[in-house]
């Protein structure tokens, strides 16, 4: 069968990797296994003191490096629409002053299990950005595998002792090979022909290029914005947030709220705020008896009996 692949190019703290996430998981839900997404890690800073022309000593640049890259992810959270922290924690000290563990982290996880990595990316980026954790700490890295579903022992070894500092080096190397000097950037390709583009990207812009490079053969699912297929969108990533709804579904902002709205309070969706937004999940599982909540005439009955 004919297959597209995209690599996207990124490193887990990128704040426009994360506003691209609606968009890869639109891509995902939309083709399936006709669209493969790999995911090749690039090392966005390797030592946050020198990432900004910032005089003075280790730690005042260190904080004030920190300050300015809260700043940006605020604006780009403006424009793409994913939540960021509102904390002030920093992610960057001097004992922890690289985004490298992150990306190691994630080679790590992919020899485990590639499935499985791409979860543990997507709780890596919340971790980073939504809860303001610093995901370069190991405990921290442990803690979001076993979220994720892996064997803490069989990471922690496969982070310190394995091969995937030897793979990310590689990302790196292919990332020069390519030319990628910022990220995301994307690889789109058949088996024949290339097309690399760079920066944030809308969803539509994935759509054209796939539709050319299989000769309009592989085309999206048509998914209307039913409340069945919202309540399967939710169902298969876990948990989303409204921009994610707006995207996959071709949705305005109007329209996504209201179909939200409609489901948060038949007790289908299940919301949480997240700063100037909210996550959305399935509710818990109420018990029920025959598949209905028992009367009160048929509790004490029960009761009865017991």
């Amino acid at each position: 069968m004919e297959r597209i692949t995209i690599l996207q190019f990124t490193d887990p703290i990128c704040v426009w990797c994360w506003g691209n996430e609606p968009v890869m998981r639109a891509l995902d839900f939309l083709y399936g296994s006709k669209v493969r997404i790999e995911y090749i890690m690039g090392g966005l800073i390797e030592d946050i003191s020198s990432l900004y022309d910032i005089k003075g000593d280790k730690d005042n640049a260190i904080h004030h490096a920190n300050t300015i890259m809260k700043r940006n992810w605020r604006i780009a959270a403006e424009r793409h629409g994913m939540p960021v922290t509102e904390s002030d924690k920093e992610l960057f000290s001097a004992r922890y002053p690289s985004s490298f563990p992150q990306n190691i982290a994630f080679e790590a996880a992919k020899r485990l299990d590639s499935t499985l990595s791409k979860r543990f990316l997507r709780l890596l980026r919340e971790a980073t950005f939504v809860h303001a954790r610093r995901t370069s700490q190991i405990d921290i890295l442990i803690d979001l595998a076993t979220q994720a579903g892996y064997n803490a022992a069989a990471f922690l070894d496969e982070y310190t002792t394995g091969n995937a500092h030897a793979d990310f080096m590689q990302d790196r190397m292919l990332c020069r090979r390519q030319g990628i000097t910022g990220f995301p950037s994307y690889l789109i390709k058949n088996d024949d022909t290339e097309i690399i583009i760079g920066g944030y990207q809308n969803l539509n812009t994935f759509h054209t290029i796939i539709k050319r490079l299989s000769a309009g053969h592989i085309r999206p699912r048509r998914i209307g914005p039913s409340t069945a297929n919202l309540i399967d969108f939710v169902k298969r990533y876990g948990s989303v947030y409204p921009v994610e709804v707006e995207i996959v579904f071709a949705l305005d902002r109007h329209q996504s709220e209201m179909l939200i709205k409609q489901l948060i309070a038949s007790h289908k969706l299940a919301a949480e705020s997240v700063g100037s937004t909210y996550r959305l999940t399935l509710p818990p599982h109420r018990p029920t008896h025959q598949g209905k909540e028992p009367s009160r005439k048929g509790k004490e009955q029960m009761l009865h009996k017991a």
